[in-house]
C-alpha cells in the first residue's frame, strides 16, 4: 500500500485587485476548489488549490467583489468602538467601559460594574483583551474543575483559545481548549460548552451515546445551545 503524502501548505497575505483591503491567501496541496470568507472581524481570507494560478484566484475575487463589499460592510457595522461608556459584554451582562487619563501604569481593572482602563486609547483594546483573557483562565479553570470532578475525572490540562468559530475542544491528548471569550456569556453557556467538551472523555464523535453524556453533565443542554448559537456571533465583535 502506497504511503499517505502529507499535504503541502502556504499562506501569504495578497493586495486585493480592485481597492479592498489586503487578503490572506492560503494554498493546499489537498484542496481542489477555490473558497472565499469574510470573518465577522473583517478579514478576507481565500482558500486555493496549491498550483492555481493567481490569474485565476484574482478573476475569482472580481466575481464575487460585490458580496466581499457586503460582508465587509456588515463587519464594519458590528465593528466595536472603544469609546468611554462602551458597554463590554461579560457573564451574559455589562461592564462599562471608563477611560482613565491617571498617573500611573496602563491597566485595566474591574470596579463593580465598569472596567476601568488607565491607558493611552491606542493600547485600550490590548488591555482590555488581556483583562479579559486572566479573568476567563481563572474561571474556565475553576468551572472545569468543578465539572470534571462530577464527571469522576481529573482535572485535564486547559489551554485557552482564541478561535474564530469554535467555543471548545478536546485534543487527542485530553487537552481542553476553551475559548476565551466565553467569558463574555452567562455562566450557563460557559458550562454547557465545559460539559461538552468533557464528554468527548467517553464519546470521541457526536453520535446520540456521545449527547447522552452530555445530558447526564448538563440537561439543559439544547436551550442553552440554541441560545449561544442566537447570540454567540455578538461576543467576536473583540
Amino acid at each position: 500500500m502506497p504511503l499517505a503524502r502529507s499535504a503541502t501548505c502556504s499562506e501569504e497575505i495578497r493586495p486585493f485587485p480592485g481597492g479592498h483591503p489586503s487578503y490572506l491567501l492560503r494554498r493546499s496541496s489537498r484542496r481542489r476548489s477555490l473558497a472565499l470568507r469574510v470573518s465577522e472581524a473583517g478579514e478576507i481570507v481565500v482558500n486555493a488549490p496549491l498550483r492555481l494560478s493567481q490569474r485565476e484566484i484574482d478573476g475569482f475575487l472580481h466575481k464575487h467583489a460585490d458580496w466581499i463589499s457586503a460582508r465587509l460592510q456588515a463587519a464594519r457595522a458590528h465593528r466595536f468602538d472603544w469609546q468611554d461608556g462602551a458597554l463590554l459584554p461579560y457573564l451574559g451582562g455589562h461592564l462599562q467601559l471608563r477611560l482613565l487619563d491617571q498617573p500611573g501604569p496602563a491597566r485595566a481593572r474591574q470596579d463593580g460594574a465598569a472596567l476601568l482602563c488607565n491607558a493611552l486609547p491606542t493600547q485600550t483594546p490590548a488591555l482590555v483583551l488581556r483583562w479579559y483573557q486572566r479573568n476567563a483562565r481563572a474561571l474556565l479553570g475553576e468551572r472545569l474543575a468543578h465539572h470534571a470532578a462530577r464527571a469522576g475525572l481529573a482535572m485535564p490540562p486547559l489551554r485557552l483559545s482564541n478561535a474564530r468559530t469554535r467555543w471548545g475542544s478536546n485534543s487527542a491528548k485530553g487537552v481542553i481548549s476553551l475559548n476565551w471569550r466565553l467569558l463574555k456569556a452567562p455562566l450557563a453557556t460557559i458550562d454547557y460548552v465545559i460539559c461538552h467538551e468533557l464528554a468527548h472523555f467517553k464519546q470521541r464523535n457526536h453520535s446520540p451515546a456521545f449527547w447522552r453524556e452530555v445530558e447526564a453533565l448538563f440537561p439543559d443542554w439544547k436551550k442553552v445551545r440554541a441560545e449561544l448559537r442566537q447570540n454567540g456571533r455578538l461576543y467576536f465583535q473583540f
